[in-house]
């Protein structure tokens, strides 16, 4: 038989992940806390001077409140101390200390330049004038700073490795390279030298020479995380995603709230499509860094993909309540309500892109697939019309269109919008299949079968054309051989088809083959159950053979399952009459 499918085209759906690196961005204040905290920082422990007597106990004082964290409390007795003994260059230098880690970047620097105006060689004050410096991203001026610090004092190493560092950081990797190797010499299981090496000849892509530094700090620090995450990073860059998920997950372990590691690891598993284990390292990041947006997006995109949809729809709000024009991210809502069946809402969603972009032509074709799933078919035609105003390159519009018309069994505008496609996209094998579908239900036999051989000679195997065209012939009971290969050949395109398994069937029996009919009928009520044509055929075929009960039986399902077959039911129950008539 021919299941006439028109109306079945699914909607666009982009569906295209959309993953995006997740980078947090310091304040000044928390920048500030890092001088002295990070990775480069030591912190400062110069003994201090000599200092009177009221001085020396506000500075205890100020000691046991900073380490308390009572970091205002500290500043107040630092700076009274300073008071009484202005010219200390160790308590300007507590108190520029002090005013970072409240994060008053700008008073710290005028404290700590007037130090070393008065003071030029005191190295603790130019330490953290160059920390200072850094966290301002006054890079230049930080590497003045240390190369000021080893002039003074050579054997400063602190001061060698952050000029590496810093060197680095302004791409001079030869100079930064011959900068850690002279820390490395000098201090083989410098553990910051090695790292910072490693780093070195990793943005270079030395990877064996990084992977050599890495596997150093492990070895001299098992417990160093950071060199775990980049041992995975090369892993992953060599293709070996076994060792490099086992070195993120060893990050992990040491540290559990490194972002860098489960980014890694999302970014990785989206790679291998395990969406689940991607979703899960996610939820990590999110729980650590609950207000990032972005995470909250890639999580309900991954959600989606994994069908959780519950837990897309709720990070899809959090993400339009936080940026309500974030487009794609309410389009994706409508998506996941749409399959869900709940339409209203989908529907709501949907308009709001469209009206915030007028040409979105997935958000307007996915509203007009809503409607018609609800009936609402005019509605559809519209939005289909809609599209047509700026999308006329698209000829899924006008297939589209033309199948919502003949819903509303509007037959010429059918034609019409077919038409127009055509016009457009003449080699169009779909359009020519559609247009064969109007010409059937407008009575035009001869139309629809030269619609028919125009689909297969722009495309031989279109199984549906050439099962069409077969079941056409057969039901007119002519050019039966021609509809017999025809039919075998789309079986051959689909094997497990029920309906074309159908259509030979029912071919199979005008040529009067009826044993082979009825095999070949049986066989398709195995791959379709609930299909009434089949059953009226089978009924037919068993009336053919003789077998009053069973063609009665037969039928008697047809008539069942006939709510969507216009003129099935009057058929079929004529054929019951007949029975009763000549019944003994």
């Amino acid at each position: 038989m021919f299941k006439n499918l028109h109306g079945s085209f699914p909607a666009i759906h982009i569906v295209t992940l959309f993953f995006f690196l997740f980078s947090p961005v310091l304040s000044s204040a928390s920048a500030a806390r890092t001088i002295g905290e990070g990775d480069m920082a030591l912190p400062f422990q110069e003994k201090s001077s000599e200092l009177t007597g009221q001085a020396s106990y506000e500075y205890i004082l100020g000691a046991e409140a900073e380490i308390s964290g009572n970091w205002e409390e500290a500043l107040a007795h630092y700076t009274k101390a300073l008071t009484l003994d202005p010219a200390s260059p160790y308590l300007r230098t507590q108190t520029g200390s002090m005013l970072i880690k409240l994060g008053k970047l700008q008073e710290a620097a005028v404290t700590l330049e007037g130090v070393v105006q008065d003071n030029p060689d005191y190295v603790p004050a130019l330490m953290l004038i160059g920390e200072l410096y850094n966290a301002q991203k006054r890079i230049p001026e930080a590497i003045g700073i240390y190369e000021r610090v080893l002039k003074t004092a050579p054997d400063k190493d602190e001061a060698l490795l952050f000029l590496g560092v810093l060197n680095a950081s302004l791409g001079e990797t030869g100079k930064a390279r011959e900068l850690l190797d002279s820390l490395l010499k000098k201090q083989p299981e410098n553990i910051m030298a090695l790292y910072y090496s490693g780093l070195i000849s990793l943005g270079t892509e030395e990877l064996k020479a990084a992977e050599e530094r890495f596997r150093q700090i492990v070895e001299l620090n098992p417990a160093f995380d950071a060199a775990y995450l980049n041992l995975g990073i090369i892993a992953e860059s060599q293709n070996d995603l076994k060792a490099a998920e086992e070195y993120y997950k060893k990050t992990l372990e040491i540290n559990p709230h490194s972002l860098q590691a489960r980014e890694r690891l999302s970014q990785m598993y989206i790679k291998e499509k395990s969406y689940g284990k991607a979703l899960r390292e996610l939820e990590g990041i999110s729980r650590e860094v609950p207000s990032n947006v972005e995470i909250h997006k890639r999580l309900a995109v991954l959600a989606m993909q994994e069908k959780e949809f519950d837990k897309a729809i709720a990070e899809f709000r959090l993400v339009i309540e936080a940026r309500p024009d974030d487009i794609q991210s309410r389009y994706f809502l409508a998506v996941i309500l749409g399959e869900l069946k709940r339409y209203d809402e989908a529907i709501g969603e949907l308009k709001k892109v469209v009206t915030a972009d007028p040409k979105n032509m997935s958000a307007f074709l996915n509203l007009a697939l809503i409607y018609g799933r609800l009936d609402r078919h005019h509605d559809a035609v519209k939005v289909y019309e809609e599209v047509l105003s700026f999308e006329k390159e698209t000829p899924e519009i006008y297939l589209y269109l033309g199948n919502e018309y003949m819903d509303l069994k509007d037959y010429a505008n059918a034609e019409e919008t077919l038409r127009k496609g055509l016009s457009l996209f003449p080699k169009n094998d779909e359009m020519y299949f559609e247009m064969a579908v109007v010409y059937e239900k407008t009575g035009r036999f001869n139309d629809m079968v030269s619609a028919l051989r125009k689909v297969l000679e722009l495309n031989p195997r279109h199984a549906d054309a050439l099962n069409y065209l077969g079941y056409s012939f057969a039901e007119k009971g002519i050019n039966l051989p021609e509809a017999l290969s025809l039919v075998q050949k789309a079986l051959e395109l689909r094997p497990d088809s029920g309906y074309i398994m159908d259509s030979l069937g029912w071919i199979q029996f005008r040529m009067g083959n009826l044993d082979e009919a009825l095999r070949t009928m049986q066989k398709a009520m195995t791959l379709l159950k609930d299909d009434p044509t089949l059953w009226e055929h089978l009924g037919d075929l068993y009336e053919a053979m003789g077998n009053r009960a069973d063609a009665l039986e037969a039928w008697s399902e047809a008539l069942k399952l006939q709510e969507k077959e216009p003129g099935l039911k009057e058929r079929v129950e004529e054929k019951i009459r007949r029975q009763d008539a000549t019944a003994p």
